[in-house]
């Protein structure tokens, strides 16, 4: 028995020295080998092992000859010490699964934080909108209107007679999304702009579809996709001014301040702008502002002359007193390659590119095919020159009155060009156009009874601008118009409103072609 404790004491002692722990005495008893095995065994601590010796060696020794006497006593006490072992281990792997679970609770914590930390970001960089209008048109006509070719398919009339009642409607969504990290703005800000909306590939200036096509499905188109990069200074800097400097590329919305004497709103503009306003404060009382941009026409692949618009523009905001507000700019388009190039007889194809893509009426035109066909094409070049302002009194506020000018010349126009080109002598420049008009209420429409009405006049030569991209409404679109457009608008619900607008006009010169719109919407945006 004496040399199993000896062998135990030896082998609990080599390990225990092994670990480095000191504990290389002799044991004195099976019971205090036990717990040095335990203990390097790592079932018990240093702690639990010092006081299962202590209180072992507080109990009165026996003798050799009674412990031999007595198995049982040793096998209660080694019992014990199982049981007390089991427990302290069952505490431990208890205390265990009470921290693992502690660490998937924060650990789920921490991915549902980030989570929502996400989809915030996520919120704030995305932002989605749109709108939908149903309208009710009627357009009517006088009988005694003269017949006139359609200029897009010379093949047909256009109606000039018969009235005509349609149901539209336009529906458009648009996305806007910040690229660049809102906190980190320093070194500018990239968005990236998206908008679908229905309409066809063949008419810039209108995204309406009209109802009755015996259910068939209507098509969507990509209206709007541009890249923008917008940098702004934290702080002021020349004449304490915070001035900000824009970027926009791609298929982008109308850069320009303007009205609809010159640019249909909703035309799209292709190309590439670039804008600088001084100052960027809502409170500032003196504002200047320059947009300058390239948008090509038409590529043609066969020939260097592609066709361009340039276009710069420079103005002013002045808000002197709190209750009024003006704005003015003055802006000049080049329109380059435009006019058209008569064919030879011998290719009677080669120059069917100077035609436009696309003609809505009342530009001067003349015929490029040399056979028996007509293919219209511009007969003057176009440079415009155009000055549009806008006064705001807003002394009643939220009730404004805002009063618009808009004038418009065509300095490109050269008569021995038309007429040499037209074959007639009878030639005159018809190249101004102006319209003026107030409006009274409030300026947009929000909510439930808010409302507006509104008076224009307009007046538009026909070569005052390219008719392609006027107004596709007034007189039935196109220029060689004159008339007035009386509207106005009723809140029925928050971001829901009813507008009518009815258009009468007459054209300036030339066959007679009197048009009358009459036009009754239902709005919502979101």
């Amino acid at each position: 028995m004496r040399w199993k404790r000896i062998g135990a004491c030896l082998l609990a002692g080599m390990l225990l020295i092994s670990a480095g722990e000191g504990w290389c005495q002799e044991p004195k008893s099976d019971t205090e080998a036990l717990i040095q095995l335990l203990r390097q065994k790592g079932v018990i601590s240093d702690k639990e092992a010092r006081e299962f010796l202590q209180r072992s060696a507080e109990k009165p020794a026996m003798a050799p000859e009674t412990r031999a006497g007595e198995p049982e006593a040793l096998q209660e006490e080694v019992k014990r010490l199982r049981e007390q072992l089991d427990r302290s281990s069952e505490e431990a792997l208890q205390r265990q699964r009470l921290a693992d679970r502690k660490v998937e609770d924060l650990q789920t914590k921490l991915s549902d934080v980030n989570n929502k930390v996400f989809k915030s970001d996520w919120a704030q960089r995305i932002r989605f909108g749109g709108d939908i209008r149903l309208r009710y048109q009627g357009d009517y006509f006088d009988n005694n209107n003269a017949l006139i070719l359609d200029p897009n398919d010379p093949s047909k009339l256009l109606n000039t007679q018969e009235d005509r009642e349609r149901f539209r409607y336009r529906a458009r969504l648009a996305v806007l999304a910040s690229i660049t990290d809102p906190n980190r703005t320093e070194a500018g800000r990239f968005e990236v702009g998206m908008r679908v909306s229905t309409g066809n590939e063949k008419d810039p200036v209108s995204t309406n579809d009209t109802l009755g096509d015996y259910f068939n499905k209507d098509g969507i188109v990509l209206d709007q996709a541009y890249l923008k990069y917008t940098y702004k200074p934290s702080d002021a800097l020349v004449f304490d001014w915070i001035p900000q400097v824009a970027l926009t590329g791609g298929r982008i919305p109308n850069p320009w301040f303007y009205t609809d004497l010159v640019w249909d709103h909703d035309l799209a503009f292709e190309g590439l702008a670039v804008s600088l306003q001084t100052d960027t404060r809502e409170d500032a009382r003196l504002k200047g502002f320059l947009t300058a941009g390239a948008f090509p026409l038409q590529e043609v692949e066969v020939s260097s002359r592609d066709k361009w618009l340039y276009g710069a523009q420079a103005g002013i905001e002045a808000k002197p007193v709190n209750d009024l507000s003006a704005k003015i700019g003055a802006a000049y388009y080049d329109y380059k390659n435009v006019v058209g190039k008569l064919n030879d007889p011998a290719r009677p194809n080669e120059y069917d590119y100077t035609a436009p893509l696309f003609l809505q009426k009342g530009n001067t035109l003349f015929d490029i095919d040399p056979g028996t066909g007509i293919k219209p094409a511009l007969a003057s070049d176009y440079d415009l020159i155009n000055v549009t302002a806008q006064l705001d009194y807003g002394r009643w506020h939220p009730i404004h009155v805002i009063l618009t000018g808009d004038y418009v010349k065509n300095v490109g126009f050269e008569k021995s060009q038309v007429r040499s080109k037209t074959g007639s002598d009878d030639v005159e420049a018809r190249t101004d156009g102006y319209s003026a008009g107030i409006q009274v209420g409030y300026p947009n429409i929000a909510d439930f009874a808010e409302w507006n009405v509104l008076l224009v006049y307009k007046y538009l030569e026909a070569d005052a601008v390219l008719d392609a991209f006027t107004d596709s409404d007034f007189h039935g679109g196109g220029t060689n118009a004159k008339g007035w457009a009386l509207g106005g608008g009723f809140g029925l619900y928050h971001n829901v409103w009813l507008a009518v607008r009815w258009m009468t006009a007459d054209e300036i010169s030339g066959p007679p072609l009197s048009i009358d719109v009459l036009q009754v919407d239902v709005n919502a945006r979101f």
